[in-house]
């Protein structure tokens, strides 16, 4: 099987191995969240979250607001962190990635909530979640079935004040909830003078 070597820095690596249900990264424009998102999603495809296995092959989601920002940021993000591991990608509609193990991944826009209902997955990745009416969070939590088992979600953003996110994530404890912040500068991948 083939391995990759994502490069993470302190915050990033942090989110992507954190083992609860429901996590969040808010970092400020260039952070490296979507990076991160990425990372997670690859690593449960392949059947691993922080050491809780999942039974590969899976099916998982990643949506973005749009389809302008799936298509010019997240996927691309995503196909270049994936590299050899994706062995078919269909980039018409449906968008769908075909993994070196089996796991199929779909690429939706969150523009319209109503119409991410129906697919039972076994994780979700939320990019630039802020944008996102609270429908869609309801709507995913509820696919995430596939085999009978609770699923995983986690979302990706850049902060947009006291949202449902910050409601979600911050408005009250929950142990299976947890949230990650990044400035800009802390993303040692960037130059400085950015």
């Amino acid at each position: 099987m083939t391995k990759i070597d994502i490069k993470l820095y302190d915050a990033q690596d942090d989110f992507v191995n954190d083992p609860r249900r429901f996590s969040c990264f808010i970092g400020g424009v260039g952070s490296g969240k979507t990076v991160a998102g990425a990372a997670r999603a690859i690593s449960a495809a392949m059947g691993d979250i922080n050491g809780a296995k999942i039974k590969t092959p899976n099916t998982g989601m990643i949506t973005a607001p749009t389809y302008n920002i799936l298509r010019d940021a997240t996927i691309p993000t995503f196909r270049e962190l994936a590299g050899d591991l994706i062995v078919k990608m269909n980039t018409s509609n449906p968008i769908k990635a075909l993994l070196s193990n089996g796991s199929e991944i779909y690429f939706r826009s969150a523009h319209n909530p109503e119409n991410l209902r129906g697919p039972s997955i076994s994780w979700w990745w939320g990019d630039e979640a802020a944008l996102y009416g609270r429908k869609t969070w309801h709507i995913m939590i509820g696919r995430l079935r596939q085999f009978g088992k609770p699923g995983y979600a986690w979302l990706t953003t850049t902060p947009k004040g006291r949202n449902w996110i910050y409601q979600e994530f911050l408005g009250k404890e929950r142990a299976n909830y947890t949230l990650f912040k990044a400035a800009t500068r802390q993303n040692p991948f960037i130059d400085l003078e950015y």
